[in-house]
């Protein structure tokens, strides 16, 4: 899927000796000149507002910054010598990026109150604009738990209990379904023999009569049959592509905005886009053969025929079926036997005697001619 980019924002962090917050950007602290340490993380800012300084996109562009192996000073992505002690940082630790830091959605964030003098504050500000107090992210404080709530939720809840029922339920079910598969290979693998005669057999043979007439289908205009009749055509989305066909309709359709890492102080506002494309579905007409009419012969002997058929104008021969089936008889019961072809069926005498492997459903698993 291609991806876009929208713009870069800057990001912020934190210092760790002075909780200065600083811009993305800033390589050492501007509260007390701290350097960055290559183990600080970058902060996504409260307003995620698209950098416009032509100076900072170019910088944002040059890829993850490199922490000097010598001063441990933060270089720009291209740099060959530390700008500090101009140290070679082919051997220097490059930033971590192209994390996914979740979507870009930009708001407007109300001014940030001083906690020390409850002045409002730029949400990116680094410091009051009263009292000098550096503006850094401090942890949430931990609400306390009345001994009330605490004792209350130590008792076993409904919700507890429920997923022990389900899966005693589970079980059973598990243990009814082994024990129905044992019974049921049992029944179909487990035979029992049978002395059986033929008692009765029957054929059949059907030949289908077709005719042409015309139907009304729908396709994509390039798949209609040349003899298709068009009738009425819609534009349809047909398929998603990753770039616009020329020679067909194409619609833009681009994903939620997502912010990226780029280990330099920066994020990179991407989206994921593709071209849904339209093409013409279409109603057409055609004449297709179809069956119209089946002709049947039936028989209860061992010499079974076509049926004559005669053909009117516009028709034809269709697909032919036949089916051959033997009744034995047994004790009182009977057993119904298909036939594959005439030439088996052939064999089945009416009153001669067979020896039937019969499963514990009735059903005949294998025969053979008695001796």
């Amino acid at each position: 899927m291609p991806t876009e980019t929208l713009g870069y924002v800057e990001m912020e962090w934190t210092c760790g000796k002075c909780g200065t917050r600083n811009k993305g950007m800033d390589r050492t602290c501007t509260g007390c000149g701290a350097p960055m340490p290559a183990d600080q993380k970058f902060e996504r800012p409260a307003e995620s507002t698209l950098l416009k300084d032509e100076a900072k996109v170019e910088a944002a562009q040059k890829g993850a910054d490199i922490h000097c192996p010598y001063c441990g000073a933060r270089n720009p992505g291209d740099a060959r010598a530390c700008h500090q002690c101009q140290g070679d940082l082919t051997k220097g630790q490059r930033r971590e990026a192209g994390t996914v830091l979740g979507a870009h959605v930009q708001t407007r964030v109300e001014p940030i109150p001083c906690p020390s003098c409850n002045t409002p504050n730029a949400p990116d500000a680094a410091r009051c604009v009263s009292c000098g107090r550096p503006l850094g992210a401090t942890a949430p404080a931990t609400p306390n738990v009345p001994p009330m709530a605490a004792a209350t939720s130590a008792a076993p809840t409904r919700s507890a209990v429920m997923p022990w029922v389900g899966l005693a339920i589970g079980a059973v079910f598990l243990m009814l379904c082994v024990f129905v598969g044992i019974w049921y290979f049992n029944q179909t693998t487990q035979t029992t023999d049978v002395s059986a005669t033929v008692g009765d057999v029957h054929w059949e043979r059907i030949v289908a009569i077709e005719e042409q007439v015309r139907v009304t289908r729908s396709a994509w205009r390039d798949q209609i049959p040349n003899e298709g009749e068009v009738k009425a055509c819609e534009l349809k989305p047909r398929e998603v592509l990753s770039a616009p066909d020329p020679g067909r309709q194409s619609e833009k359709v681009c994903g939620e905005p997502y912010e990226v890492d780029l280990g330099n102080g920066a994020s990179e506002v991407r989206q994921d886009c593709e071209y849904q494309i339209y093409d013409d579905w279409c109603d057409y007409s055609q004449l297709e053969w179809q069956v119209t009419d089946r002709v049947v012969a039936s028989g209860s002997d061992l010499d079974p025929a076509w049926p004559r058929i005669a053909l009117e104008t516009g028709q034809r021969e269709g697909n032919q079926s036949e089916t051959y089936v033997v009744t034995f008889v047994a004790d009182g019961r009977q057993f119904e036997y298909s036939v594959a072809d005439a030439t088996d069926f052939a064999g089945f005498e009416p009153g001669s005697d067979w020896v039937l492997a019969v499963d514990g459903f009735g059903n005949i698993d294998a025969l053979s001619p008695a001796d």
